[in-house]
Formats: C-alpha cells, sequence, structure tokens
C-alpha cells in the first residue's frame, strides 16, 4: 500500500480536476540513514490526463514516524515551513528573475518543480501524519547527489557556491524589491522555534563530538580552545544588520544538493532540496558550514580562502543581476561577518561530522523509523569521522575562528 493517501488530490494541484491516476509504483527514495527528517518515497504513477496517457516520476516527502523525530525536528512547523516555501516563495524567485529581465536560459531554478502539497488529510491547514509534499524527481531527470563520506572536488564546490550565492542573493532581491510580499510571505518560511528536545539533542551530539576531541591525542593542545569555542557557540548570537540577512538554508551540505551531468560528466545545472530549517539571517552561515561540512580535504587545504572569494563575487554578480545596488554590500563588511559567525558555527560543524560521516549502512529502515536520541553515532574508532573531525579543528584554527 501507497503510505500516501489520496495522492491524486495532492496532483490535481497541478494537473487538475481532469487526471486520473491508473497504478502506482513506490519504494524509499533514500537508503535508511541518508535522511531523518522526513520519509521520501519514489513514486512512479501511470495516470490519465485531459484523455491522454501520462507517466509521471515523483517525489513525495512525508513526516518521519518516530514521535523522537517529528519533535526533534519540530515538523508540525518545519513541514508548514518548507510546503510554503515551495508553493509560494520559490515561484516568485523566478518571477523575480524574470520581471528583471534575465534571459530564459539564464535562470536560476533553484529547486525541484512543486507538484501539491497538504498539512494534513483531515484538514490540509492543519498538521498531521498525512503532510505531504509532492515535487518532480530529480532523478528521473538524471540529477544525483555526491557521496557525502567523499565530499565534494573543486569543480562541485564551486558549482554549488554559485548557487548558493544566487539563492542568497535572489532572497535579498526579493525583500528590497517587493518588500510586502517579503514581510508577509517569506518571513514566515523563516520562522525558527527552538524545541527543548531539539536543544537536548544538540548539547548532546555537541558534547559526545567534546568528548571525542578529549579522546584524540592529536586534539590535545587545542582542547581549551575546543571548550571556550563551544561555550561561546552555546552563549552568542549575532543579529544580522541589513540589509544583508536572507533566506538561509540552514542545512546545506552534500545531501542537500543533486547535480546534473554533460557527456563529459561536467555538472550543467544542480537543486537544492530540504528547505526544513530555514531561517532569517547571514548568508555566510550557510557558507561556513557548506565549506566545513562538504568539501574534500584538499580541497579546504588549497582553496578555502578562493571559495570565500568566489562565494562573494557570485552572489555581488547576482544582485546585479536583478538590478540591485550592490554598494550597500561591501566586501569588508561581508568578511567582517564571516569571522563574526564562523566560531559560532563550530558546534554545527563538529556535530553534524556525526551524521555525514556515518557509516553506510549502519541504520537499517527499522531503526530509521522508530529513530530515539541514539540513532546519531559515529565514534573516533572510525577512521573517516576521526580525521574529519581533526580536519574541521585545523581549519578553524588556520583561519583564527578558535574563541582563545
Amino acid at each position: 500500500m501507497l503510505p500516501v493517501k489520496n495522492i491524486d488530490t495532492l496532483l490535481m494541484q497541478t494537473y487538475g480536476p481532469d487526471f486520473r491516476i491508473h497504478d502506482v509504483e513506490w519504494k524509499h527514495l533514500t537508503d535508511p540513514g541518508e535522511n531523518f527528517g522526513s520519509i521520501i518515497l519514489a513514486v512512479n504513477i501511470n495516470a490519465e490526463h485531459n484523455d491522454k496517457k501520462r507517466t509521471l516520476n515523483v517525489v513525495v516527502k512525508l513526516p518521519p514516524r518516530s514521535a523522537y523525530l517529528l519533535e526533534l525536528f519540530d515538523s508540525p512547523l518545519t513541514f508548514k515551513k518548507e510546503l510554503e516555501f515551495y508553493s509560494m516563495v520559490a515561484p516568485e524567485f523566478l518571477k523575480l528573475q524574470n520581471e528583471s529581465g534575465i534571459p530564459r536560459e539564464s535562470l536560476s531554478v533553484i529547486v525541484p518543480q512543486f507538484l501539491g502539497g497538504r498539512l494534513g488529510l483531515r484538514d490540509p491547514q492543519c498538521f498531521d501524519e498525512q503532510a505531504a509534499i509532492v515535487l518532480e524527481n530529480l532523478k528521473s531527470y538524471n540529477y544525483i547527489t555526491q557521496d557525502r563520506i567523499v565530499g565534494l572536488d573543486k569543480v562541485h564546490m564551486n558549482f554549488a557556491i554559485n548557487h548558493l550565492a544566487k539563492l542568497h542573493a535572489i532572497a535579498i532581491g526579493l525583500k528590497l524589491k517587493k518588500s510586502e510580499f517579503f514581510k508577509k510571505t517569506v518571513l514566515s518560511c523563516l520562522e525558527f522555534n527552538l524545541q527543548e528536545v531539539t536543544e537536548k539533542a544538540t548539547v548532546d551530539m555537541v558534547q559526545k563530538a567534546h568528548n571525542d576531541y578529549k579522546n584524540m591525542e592529536e586534539a590535545e593542545t587545542y582542547l581549551d580552545r575546543i571548550e571556550k569555542t563551544i561555550e561561546y557557540g552555546f552563549t552568542q548570537t549575532v543579529t544580522p544588520k541589513e540589509p544583508w540577512a536572507t533566506l538561509v538554508h540552514n542545512d546545506f551540505w552534500v545531501n542537500n544538493m543533486m547535480f546534473k551531468y554533460d557527456e563529459s560528466d561536467k555538472p550543467i545545472n544542480m537543486k537544492i532540496v530540504d528547505f526544513q530549517l530555514t531561517v532569517y539571517d547571514y548568508g555566510v552561515n550557510d557558507l561556513i558550514f557548506f565549506l566545513i561540512s562538504s568539501s574534500q580535504k584538499e580541497v579546504l587545504d588549497n582553496h578555502l580562502d578562493n571559495m570565500i572569494d568566489f562565494y562573494y563575487d557570485s552572489f555581488i554578480e547576482s544582485l546585479k543581476s536583478l538590478n540591485v545596488d550592490t554598494n550597500a554590500f561591501p566586501k569588508s563588511q561581508f568578511i567582517e561577518q564571516l569571522n563574526q559567525c564562523a566560531p559560532i558555527k563550530f558546534n554545527q560543524c563538529i556535530m553534524m561530522v556525526q551524521v555525514i560521516q556515518a557509516a553506510r549502512g549502519s541504520v537499517s529502515q527499522t531503526a530509521a523509523e522508530d529513530a530515539d536520541e541514539s540513532v546519531f553515532a559515529g565514534g573516533i574508532d572510525d577512521d573517516n569521522y576521526k580525521q574529519k573531525m581533526l580536519h574541521v579543528l585545523y581549519m578553524f584554527d588556520r583561519k583564527g575562528w578558535l574563541v582563545k
């Protein structure tokens, strides 16, 4: 049985009342342990639309089943945010680019196409376990995800950085040019409410990472600064100054982007997915986490500053294409924000190593669905995990981002 009830009424939001489903096939799209914030299904649909037969390949996102994960991800709020983002905000991103005179072939279609959604089955405006978001299945258009354990090479890093800069710039363009829509619709997608269970899980994961550092001989000389930086991350906040604040994805790493290639395996397009955790903040927060979490070691070692510069240049170029005055976005302020926010991002960087470097196949489907606080693993006996933890530390030290 397809776990999604009344999928036909969801698809009628795009295809109209004449849409009829004949049969469906479905499977889990992601392996257990690759995504905890939702259940993601690949659904192939044979249907009839305006008396013509058609086949649809779609992805359906459902809330997680485990009570722990529902609370951890604050699913009633995060599902609503993501549904509103795909249905109301993403179309405005395209519209703004069109209105700015960007030619069709240069438009940034940052996200997969939205085909239908609801917060609940009993009441479409009220969250229940049948909350659903239906999107085009990017895999059927030859988009693929890269390997989270290996990380991205320089070509992929730059490609993703360029798209991230465009996402941030377009959100700012929308804020400056359509301020009423931004206040009313976009800001509600960026609400953030820290649940008690989420705060506890974050503290536990950071504490585990901290304990792991204490058991690594190579980290011994850094322990005092590690402790101070962790404490700083939990107690300090940076209030973004306008006009810099933007839509921050807040979970921008390898698993939340998909790439498409030409015949020579060069990336020609990419889409960003998973907009559950979006917040209103400085764009550098996404950049720092992405660089540290997703880059291959040698790329980070040799090109970190170049990638930071490339983000800024792409961001300014994108603002210009939207006819935004870029004098309000000087590089000196950007670098200041980067150095201000980086120590606070240390906690996210070290806790997410446990997820990103988790050994493949270490979580079963049942464990993923019945997850409790023990689900996020990773330990210093796993060499990938240990080396990544040390590398994060060395990068923060090199950039002067550890608190003294």
